[in-house]
């Protein structure tokens, strides 16, 4: 089988990671119950201020951004405790889990590795003999389990480890041994006086109890992630408190240009197949955009047929740093299947013991976190949801992923890929349709809208998302040209927008005018605004106004511009307008003709063939008409005029042709008749 996710328990060597059957309603808390505690000398009671602290780090902490620090200065006497009264009264055979992680270092420059802090079990063997005995004290000393490595972090199994009683040098025992040979045995402890804390659970740095050569002075020793099982129930403290800052979410669009590390799969139990997924519009309004990501499994097809959309970009990442993990869907069935359909489900692979291989498959199914509704987005939050282990085994045996996370606590997404097929999508984080019989057969799936979110690997302290937008490509926006005669008044210049096919949501684009040999404000008028082509149409216009006036002149240009589209792309993103000049000009000539006569000589441009005529004289009560006649076919007039003049004279006149755009005049022309 391909879809491969088998559990896989490994041995852990003492100072390794963790590892642990997942608990329901396990806990992370923080360290409300814990109290700190120094004295010089236990069997005097000489309590001291203590040396201690929740600092960021060091390093990355092996739980949130923080840790708690214990110091220890030049006093060898110097006992500094860091201890919960939590777990008082619990007997020690109910304790199914011990863990913790510490870094140890010197203070002194050049000085010699310091041992780790130490973990004491306050025990009364009797079972609370009504005086809250200490009847002997279970050690854990690290250097006794294994090899102490200082300035770095390490992991220590209590629980299956060695302890000592009573003292470094003491007999050996192991938690297991203990609690079978004092059945009775509870943790328990109780305050020297009412001013100071007690609690049968401590951390211990100091006091010359970490080994016969190393009294644990001068340095400094780190507490964090402390893990408790009691009865099945496990509690991991995270210590220091968290510093997270949010550092945004970065929106990516996913589409067949750009798929941002997203990869197409398919395969059933035997061989890989050809995905059959695509990106489409729709269907109805997506959650995000235009469009979504579609799988589809036919009833004619193979019934063991999965489909998957993964990605390697959270590989390596612990599953601890996860934040956001959010995605909507949408299912049903194809036509003839009334079966209800469930949606895509999302699927992490994870390696729990840091040897690069997975070891379980995390599943987050919709119907096991809610009504499932068909034909209708719907959006889950799996970061705080229900989680099954290698198989669907319903909400009875579904966990959180801070379950999982405190049974694993160093657990990683891992490839799960083929390394037999490299050509393979590979990827720990897959969203899957697919595999499960008649729940998801003959249907559509649809994915969209997925956010991923996590802490930076380094320091654990930046939180950053993922939005991921699967889109179809975009449709694309194109303006057309247009052009108008200029006329007299009103004329629009009136530009055509189409978009290349209809989507669910209204398209927009800004648009604005722009100056070539036609000018704004003499030839049109600026114009900038919002085009909108409305959801499920595929055309718009833009209009610019013309300024007209009866001058003639050289038809003229401008232009539209589009920019900043929403929900398409500009293909043609520029428009020519062209203002036709259908003006009239009216040229007029005198002259000098026998007998003291005035030739008058019209001409028009364009040819204003047959277009009534009529000459003025001007004169200063006004104008006299001369003559009113008609243009002949090539708009031109040439005739001498009736009336005589004294020689000397000074006549002006003044030629009117009216045409269907309006009447136009010459220039007053003037000659002295001879």
């Amino acid at each position: 089988m391909l879809a491969a996710g088998s559990l896989v328990l490994s041995g852990l060597g003492l100072g390794g990671a963790f590892a642990a059957d997942p608990q329901q309603n396990s806990t992370v808390v923080g360290s409300s119950a814990w109290y700190t505690q120094a004295y010089e000398n236990f069997n005097t009671g000489g309590y001291l201020t203590p040396q201690q602290a929740d600092v960021t780090g060091p390093q990355r902490a092996p739980y949130g951004t923080s840790s708690h620090r214990i110091t220890i200065g030049e006093s060898s006497a110097q006992t500094e405790l860091y201890r919960t009264d939590a777990y008082d009264g619990v007997a020690v055979g109910d304790l199914t889990r011990l863990e913790y992680s510490e870094l140890a270092r010197t203070t002194l420059a050049g000085g010699a590795d310091r041992q780790a802090a130490y973990l004491r079990l306050s025990v009364d063997n009797d079972g609370t003999d009504g005086t809250d005995s200490i009847d002997a004290s279970l050690f854990f000393f690290p250097a006794n389990n294994g090899t102490v490595v200082n300035g770095q972090w390490q992991s220590w199994d209590v629980a299956n480890g060695t302890l000592n009683i009573d003292g470094d040098g003491g007999a050996t025992t192991t938690l297991a041994d203990y609690a079978n040979a004092h059945p009775n045995a509870v943790l328990v402890n109780a305050p020297f006086d009412q001013t100071h804390d007690a609690g049968a659970l401590a951390l211990i740095a100091g006091g010359a109890l970490g080994g016969p050569t190393d009294p644990q002075t001068n340095g400094e020793y780190f507490v964090d992630r402390v893990v408790v099982g009691n009865a099945g129930q496990d509690t991991l403290y995270d210590f220091g408190g968290g510093s997270e800052v949010n550092g945004g979410t970065t929106d990516l669009t996913v589409d067949p240009a750009h798929d941002q590390g997203w990869k197409h799969q398919a395969y059933d139990n035997v061989d890989y197949l050809t995905s059959d997924q695509a990106l489409v519009d729709g269907p109805g309004v997506p959650p995000l955009g235009e469009g979504s990501l579609r799988f589809t499994l036919l009833s004619t097809e193979n019934p063991d047929r999965v489909e998957l959309f993964r990605t390697t970009q959270y590989d390596d990442t612990f599953v601890r740093d996860l934040r956001t993990l959010t995605f909507s869907t949408f299912a049903r069935g194809n036509a003839g299947n009334v079966t209800p359909q469930q949606p895509a489900y999302l699927r992490l692979s994870v390696d729990n013991d840091g040897d690069g291989t997975m070891d379980n498959t995390l599943y987050f199914y919709p119907a096991n976190n809610g009504a499932v509704q068909q034909a209708t987005w719907q959006t889950w939050s799996a970061a705080g949801g229900l989680w099954n282990v290698d198989s669907d085994t319903g909400v009875a045996g579904a966990i959180t992923l801070s379950d999982y996370v405190v049974a694993h606590p160093d657990a990683k997404i891992v490839v799960n890929g083929d390394a037999g097929f490299p050509n393979q999508p590979q990827g720990g984080v897959a969203f899957l349709v697919g595999g499960g019989g008649a729940s998801q057969m003959n249907g559509s799936y649809y994915l969209d809208d997925i956010t991923i979110g996590k802490v930076d690997a380094a320091t654990g302290h930046t939180a950053t998302s993922k939005r991921f937008d699967l889109e179809p490509t975009a449709p694309t926006l194109t303006i057309g040209d247009a052009s108008v005669a200029e006329g007299n008044s009103g004329a629009t210049l009136t530009f055509p927008v189409t978009l290349s096919r209809p989507v669910v949501r209204a398209v927009t684009a800004h648009y604005a005018t722009g100056n070539d040999s036609a000018k704004a404000g003499d030839d049109y008028r600026a114009t900038s605004g919002t085009l909108t082509i409305p959801a499920g149409s595929t055309t718009g216009t833009v209009s610019v106004p013309v300024v007209s006036d009866r001058v003639h002149e050289a038809s003229e240009t401008m232009h539209v511009s589009l920019t900043t589209p929403v929900g398409a792309t500009v293909a043609d993103g520029t428009g020519v307008g062209t203002i036709l000049d259908d003006d009239t000009a009216v040229g007029l000539g005198l002259r000098q003709a026998r007998h003291h006569r005035v030739r008058v000589v019209v001409s028009t441009s364009p040819v204003a063939a047959g277009a009534p005529v009529t000459v003025y004289r001007v004169l200063r009560s006004g104008a006299k008409q001369l003559l009113a006649t008609n243009l002949d076919a090539n708009g031109r007039l040439s005739v001498r005029l009736a009336g005589h003049y004294r020689p000397g004279t000074r006549v002006t006149m003044v030629a009117k042709v009216q045409t269907a755009n309006g009447p136009y005049r010459s220039l007053r022309v003037h000659l002295t008749v001879r």
